[in-house]
């Protein structure tokens, strides 16, 4: 099994956490670290303490960062450098969270559960668009 850490800015983390699990149900083996207006010592400490706690139980853990760059990304790589169990992604988005939460409790390699989960993320992100017969109409009532 593949544990997950997801972090990111503000309340970036616990949304994409909540909204997973209202989709795809409760998620084991699943850490979420907030990065918080606090000292940067705290936030690496929180983050550690969560790898070491997912390593204790897993194959090997997947890291879901929101920004390329930015505090939580570079935290996660700074602190899993050396070790060949962890991986590190950008750029998550809740399509890919769903797809990579039922596949990972098999996964055993956490090489591959980070190629499926860009695979997924760039598939999922689309240009929406709206196509009406010419007999349909819209009306901005029928919303939501």
């Amino acid at each position: 099994m593949i544990g997950c850490l997801l972090t990111g800015h503000g309340q970036f983390a616990p949304g994409l956490f909540d909204a997973l699990e209202m989709i795809a149900g409760p998620q084991t083996y699943f850490e979420v670290v907030p990065f918080l207006e606090e000292d940067l010592g705290i936030f690496e400490g929180k983050i550690a303490t969560a790898l070491k706690n997912l390593l204790t139980k897993t194959d090997g853990v997947l890291i879901l960062t929101d920004l390329l760059g930015g505090t939580p990304f570079k935290t996660t790589m700074f602190l899993s450098n050396a070790n060949e169990k962890i991986e590190v992604l950008a750029g998550t988005n809740l399509p890919m969270l769903i797809e990579i939460s039922h596949w990972r409790l098999q996964a055993n390699d956490v090489q591959v559960m980070m190629k499926m989960a860009v695979s997924i993320g760039q598939e999922t992100i689309v240009a929406g668009e709206l196509h009406l017969k010419e007999t349909e109409t819209f009306s901005e009532e029928e919303g939501i």
